[in-house]
């Protein structure tokens, strides 16, 4: 396929000067037109803006950021930018073109371009950003056709920025308490990970149902609650440590003193349900020991949905942080997110450390899941969440275990009139059609509640465009492809709707560099999620989403 060329970006000397005719929306402190036909979505930190062609499986799509704290840099921005918006969404991305900086209405605009492989898919890939006052906004354009480059130019031309910006967030320090020359650490700091097994051949991690959650809860008046739960499926047992105590601050130095704690072993409940205790079996000698740490508090933008980081640096080994693990020629130091979701670790059967129910509200931080039942701004809302997996060969032979290109993918998609749609794509490619299960309806939130109300849906079968499928003389690209572009509907009957209630929570993985919305049910399951206890739906950009029929909005 012919790739598109620069001359895209030609539209971006005229960014801020060009007074475009039509109706102008405003997102954030950028303007822009919305092309005729295409369609907008409002996602986490930004809107977003796409046009599909199903036939030909051309798109394009723009995506308007909020403004958020500058590095300091409009070079670095646009590098970060880069790396956040492009490098960690598509497959492979070459390295920037870049026009010469432009400087209006005090703002610096950086722009540049590349070319981008994802799957099966190439393209070009644009980025904007704009630089003022300690604040950053960007606009990212993707497409593989040329059949959009009028749209892309039209919108390109139709952006304005504010002429200022009153808002000047600049410090990525430490946030400044009500005490003059104070540091304020309060919040729940975790670090979590999901146990894996090794890696699929698209790199994509093979998780279990184990995890490691280590987190410090710092509260207003000076205590601290240290906990560290591993539930692995390669041990028998679960290991189990608690610390309390109390903590100060001097500069960039944290020294924290406990008084109670210690390490136990808990057997794993004989359901096998991670999120249950089985019974206690011991408890093993831990060493109580005061520690002050150096620390920093940065601003990751690349760090989803945990942005701010702490960094604690013991300068000798302890138990609470495990021991020396690292490489001589490593730092010793330990990286934990603060968390704007409550914490993740459930205490053991009758276990009270006597400071849970202390209120975290001036860190951000709340003990127990609290989203809005308005369903306009919970954590939820705007993005598309997505679960898949890859096909393999079956039976005897060679290929055996290799990938067909075969795929089946599950997607929520949550309004904010409190509205869902719910699609899930059947891809074998040892059929010539696709199946596509869908359904829509309302959903409530309540602190860690989600109800699914389904209201209508279809279990429909549906041809795709450049078949029939040979998997003798197709490698798995081809098939893949084959089977993400869709032809006619050809059956279609009535859904069973399943009104269900969910325990769910939001979790970033560090391996999938993504947002997780995990959902757990408990007391029986839907059709098309069989018996397990736990899924992960993965927040997904919209231009690695599923590809659906036209007529599924």
């Amino acid at each position: 396929m012919k790739l598109l060329n620069h001359h895209l970006l030609l539209g971006l000397f005229v960014l801020i000067n060009t007074l475009a005719f039509a109706q102008k929306e405003t997102f954030d402190v950028v303007s822009y037109t919305l092309p005729k036909g295409w369609q907008k979505q409002q996602v986490e930190g930004g809107v977003q803006l796409f046009i599909t062609d199903n036939k030909t499986g051309g798109y394009a799509v723009a995506v308007v950021t909020e403004s958020m704290p500058s590095s300091g840099s409009a070079d670095n921005d646009f590098k970060n930018q880069w790396k956040l918006l492009l490098v960690n969404t598509v497959s492979s991305i070459t390295e920037p073109v870049m026009i010469a900086p432009e400087q209006n209405n005090g703002w610096e605009i950086y722009s540049g371009n590349g070319n981008y492989v994802d799957r099966t898919i190439k393209g070009l890939a644009t980025l904007i950003t704009a630089t003022s006052q300690g604040q950053t906004a960007a606009v990212v354009l993707m497409t593989n056709t040329q059949q959009y480059q009028n749209d892309l130019l039209e919108f390109i031309n139709s952006l304005e920025l504010a002429k200022s910006l009153q808002n000047d967030t600049t410090s990525l320090a430490p946030a400044a308490t009500g005490n003059p020359g104070k540091i304020s650490v309060e919040g729940i700091w975790c670090d979590y990970l999901l146990e894996t097994t090794g890696y699929y051949i698209n790199g994509a991690p093979q998780y279990t149902a184990g995890y490691l959650r280590k987190e410090y809860a710092f509260y207003p008046d000076g205590t601290y609650l240290f906990r560290n739960k591993q539930w692995l499926t390669k041990t028998k047992d679960i290991s189990f440590i608690y610390e309390s105590g109390t903590y100060s601050l001097v500069g960039n130095q944290i020294t924290i003193s406990p008084k109670q704690g210690k390490a136990e072993w808990w057997s794993k409940a004989a359901s096998g349900k991670t999120t249950e205790w089985g019974k206690f079996i011991k408890a093993s000698e831990y060493k109580l020991e005061k520690t002050t740490y150096s620390f920093t508090i940065e601003y990751d933008p690349n760090g989803g949905q945990s942005k701010n980081k702490i960094i604690l640096k013991p300068g000798k080994p302890t138990q609470r942080d495990g021991g020396q693990y690292n490489a001589p020629n490593e730092p010793y130091e330990f990286r934990c997110a603060l968390r704007d979701l409550g914490s993740l670790i459930d205490n053991p059967p009758g276990f009270r450390a006597g400071v849970e129910d202390k209120p975290l509200a001036s860190a951000g931080t709340q003990q127990v899941p609290t989203v809005s039942t308005s369903n306009t701004n919970n954590a939820l809302t705007g993005k598309i969440w997505e679960g898949s997996s890859s096909e393999k060969f079956v039976g005897a032979g060679p290929m055996t275990g290799h990938y067909t290109g075969g795929f089946f993918k599950y997607q929520y998609k949550f309004n904010s009139d409190g509205t869902y749609r719910f699609v899930y794509v059947g891809a074998s490619a040892y059929t010539d059609t696709n199946q596509l299960q869908y359904e829509t309806g309302t959903y409530s939130v309540t602190n860690n509640q989600l109800t699914i109300v389904p209201a209508n849906g279809a279990n429909e079968e549906w041809s795709v465009v450049g078949g029939p499928i040979k998997l003798s003389s197709m490698n798995d690209v081809q098939i893949s492809s084959i089977k993400e572009h869709w032809g006619q509907r050809l059956t279609s009957e009535k859904r069973k709707l399943e009104k269900v209630t969910y325990t769910f929570k939001i979790e970033y993985l560090e391996g999938n560099h993504a947002n997780a919305l995990i959902v757990q049910y408990t007391n029986g399951h839907t059709e098309w999620e069989g018996n397990g206890e736990t899924t992960y739906y993965f927040e997904t950009p919209i231009i690695k989403s599923a590809l659906l029929p036209k007529e599924i909005k």
